[in-house]
């Protein structure tokens, strides 16, 4: 088992994962739950190289794999932005 898909399968431990290298340096992921049903993702090369890009590949995988609204994680995990107040401006 490659080091990648120890990394998924640890995060993923409900599903049976497998992931296939693509000629780019991507890999396609594939997870498959307990009744059969198959979802599959193709990570690009920076995405799994930069922590950031695949911080959100993780939370949007999550996110898909959600069934229902319960499951889903919470917002702070899902937002990509942080969030600043907006400027103010005093005229004089």
């Amino acid at each position: 088992m490659s080091l990648i898909q120890e990394k998924f399968a640890s995060l993923f431990s409900n599903y049976s994962v497998n992931v296939k290298p693509r000629p780019d340096g991507g890999v396609l992921l594939t997870l498959c739950d307990s009744d059969g049903k198959q979802t599959q993702r193709v990570i690009s090369y920076a995405q799994l190289h930069t922590a950031e890009q695949l911080t959100w590949v993780i939370s949007a995988i999550r996110r898909d794999l959600a069934g229902t609204a319960s499951e889903l994680p919470t917002i702070s995990l899902l937002q990509s932005q942080h969030r600043f107040a907006l400027p103010t401006y005093h005229t004089r």
